[in-house]
């Protein structure tokens, strides 16, 4: 059954089809008998090489495009290469910078070399992050360059954590200066010093905790360093005294005043008045009893007066411009 139908098909497309062309132009017609089977055969292989052509021309006109795509995009790499390159060495300009301010605040500069370990790029990778930033943009892999940036970033991250160290440093050596007595406080000369000394009253040995300062009554009398006031009245053998508690293990007490103008629970500021110098308690004339206390022991008043003598500040007043608003 399907040899006849197969032959009656061969059959239909052997016979021929007329093809006439013809022109207005005034010259003779044309025409043309061709094969069924040749129309269909002439008509596959045309619509094959049609889509043949297309398809080798899109791939050449893909080739085309991504390579300048790629072109374009190493020239991005390249820009951005530059850019980190230019950062790069800004953060070897932070490092140089975080180890000199190191050395002039007394801490470590290798500290944060030492703790590599920890994370971060190491030296060995910032000098490969740099021979790959001098590469030529063909060369340059966005892989290797993201890896690089990463390690920038987490040097930089290293940086800000030892500068806010830094910081926490400098603020604490400021609270810490700024809690040390070492101001007078008060204007006059010294009539005891500290230590063992024969008592003015009973006239037999006797250990002195702290320096009398004599003056006229009514001297003001200053806070030695900040702090906040923990006493404010009459204490046996003092007098009229204030305590005032400067934190970091410091307090100093004043004794034998007139007047107590620091009230208990009051903060104050170095140099602050805190009362006026008097005769009060077991005293003899006008003076300041001035103790320093620290560890829970007094020490001699004398040690901390010295460093700033009688007119001037000590460390703190090198950062109170800069933390004037602690």
């Amino acid at each position: 059954m399907w040899l006849k139908t197969l032959a009656r098909f061969v059959k239909s497309v052997a016979k021929p089809v007329s093809i006439f062309v013809i022109p207005h132009n005034g010259m003779p017609s044309l025409r043309f008998n061709l094969p069924v089977l040749f129309l269909l055969v002439f008509g596959a292989s045309w619509t094959v090489l049609t889509v043949w052509a297309g398809y080798i021309a899109g791939r050449h006109f893909d080739y085309y495009v991504t390579k300048a795509d790629n072109k374009i995009l190493r020239t991005k790499m390249a820009y951005v290469s530059e850019q980190v390159e230019k950062g790069m060495a800004y953060l070897e300009m932070t490092k140089r910078t975080d180890s000199q301010l190191r050395k002039v605040l007394g801490m470590d500069p290798d500290l944060l070399e030492k703790e590599q370990g920890l994370g971060g790029p190491q030296d060995a990778d910032l000098a490969d992050f740099r021979r790959l930033l001098n590469a030529k943009a063909s060369e340059i892999k966005e892989t290797t360059l993201n890896n690089s940036i990463q390690k920038m970033q987490a040097e930089s991250r290293k940086r800000l954590s030892s500068y806010t160290e830094m910081t926490l440093y400098l603020t604490d050596r400021h609270n810490g200066a700024r809690a040390t007595p070492s101001i007078w406080p008060a204007e006059g000369r010294i009539t005891s010093p500290f230590g063992y000394r024969i008592a003015p009253l009973r006239y037999a040995s006797e250990y002195h905790s702290g320096i009398d300062i004599a003056n006229e009554a009514g001297t003001p009398i200053y806070a030695a360093a900040d702090g906040v006031v923990r006493h404010s009245g009459w204490a046996q053998g003092y007098g009229m005294c204030a305590v005032v508690d400067h934190g970091f293990g410091y307090s100093t007490l004043y004794g034998h005043m007139s007047e107590i103008l620091g009230k208990e629970g009051v903060q104050v500021r170095r140099g602050q008045v805190i009362g006026r110098m008097g005769s009060t308690g077991t005293s003899t004339g006008n003076h300041l009893h001035y103790e320093v206390w620290t560890g829970g022991l007094p020490k001699d008043p004398m040690k901390y007066l010295q460093v700033g003598g009688k007119h001037t500040g000590n460390f703190a007043g090198l950062f109170d411009g800069i933390f004037g608003g602690l």
